[in-house]
């Protein structure tokens, strides 16, 4: 099955705008039959839809890298080098989203747009300055943003010193991450997501080796890189909840996705194997992050 990362990102965008125009020229998303405090929103992630890979003192992610030097591995040997153009685009993509009558707009800040090496002690002031740009332009028609903070697009510079998330030292790291774009952006952004879709960050990424940085570990990778990626998501939640929710009002949470499975009859042994690829789809990341968040994490 092909990732989304493997479609080009480029037809997917005219693909979008397509519908888009049509919904402009047509009609904005019907709402009526859900409750007035239902909310309608879209997302993206860095990687997906910016381009400007390494522009205006953007560092190298493990997805630029991945493209760069394995294009083999990707169907339509697209790369993140342009994508969307959302760097230069932004506000067509926030007219677009103010088009179809959204109140949300979900998006992920490149971990290294603003920290090129991913340590927080070089901060690139123009991946600031861009952030700030889009928020208010977000504000400015009067929607909502939500941030991702990581979206798999870890800086390469920490694949190549420390191995990724296969190392402890990533998780402290992000969470020095996580509060410098609290203290940045908190002011403006009042729901955080820690992390996007562990399981395929860690499945794929550091199990099979699909996806970047594409390390292949016959599974024993991704029960490391589980552990390491909730652990950052638990070190993230408890800075914000000690330090920063007071003051903000924010919210914090994560992403976690599923494939669901269904028995193929009413026998037993279905009811039983169902149940067996449900608990191997999911439980790894459940299991650690009930054990993460259950005890006091200092971040």
């Amino acid at each position: 099955m092909r990732s989304f990362y493997e479609v080009s990102s480029n037809i997917l965008y005219n693909y979008i705008h397509s519908i888009c125009n049509f919904l402009s020229v047509a009609q904005k998303i019907n709402t009526r039959h859900f409750p007035t405090n239902f909310k309608f929103g879209v997302a993206n992630a860095a990687t997906q839809i910016e381009g400007g890979w390494d522009e205006d003192g953007k560092g190298e992610t493990i997805w630029d890298h991945f493209a760069h030097y394995h294009p083999e591995k990707i169907s339509d040997g697209s790369s993140p080098d342009v994508a969307c153009d959302s760097y230069h685009k932004y506000k067509e993509d926030v007219a677009l989203v103010k088009a179809m009558g959204l109140d949300y707009y979900r998006l992920s800040i490149a971990w290294s747009r603003i920290l090129p090496t991913g340590y927080t002690n070089q901060v690139n002031q123009a991946g600031v300055d861009y952030y700030n740009k889009v928020f208010a332009e977000l504000k400015a028609n009067g929607i909502e943003p939500m941030v991702t903070l990581f979206h798999w697009d870890l800086p390469q510079p920490l694949e190549d010193e420390l191995g990724g998330w296969l190392n402890i030292e990533t998780a402290n790291l992000f969470a020095e991450y996580a509060k410098l774009y609290y203290e940045l952006f908190g002011d403006v952004v009042k729901i955080w997501l820690t992390i996007n879709e562990p399981k395929q960050v860690c499945q794929l990424g550091y199990g099979t080796g699909g996806f970047a940085p594409g390390v292949v570990s016959n599974g024993v990778g991704e029960y490391v890189c589980a552990y390491n990626v909730i652990l950052a998501h638990a070190k993230a939640y408890h800075i914000y909840d000690d330090d920063f929710r007071a003051t903000q009002g924010g919210r914090v949470s994560m992403v976690i996705d599923t494939t669901w499975y269904e028995p193929g009859s009413e026998s037993e042994e279905d009811k039983e194997a169902s149940e067996r690829i449900l608990q191997f789809s999911v439980s790894y990341i459940h299991v650690d992050l009930k054990f993460v968040l259950s005890i006091r994490v200092i971040g």
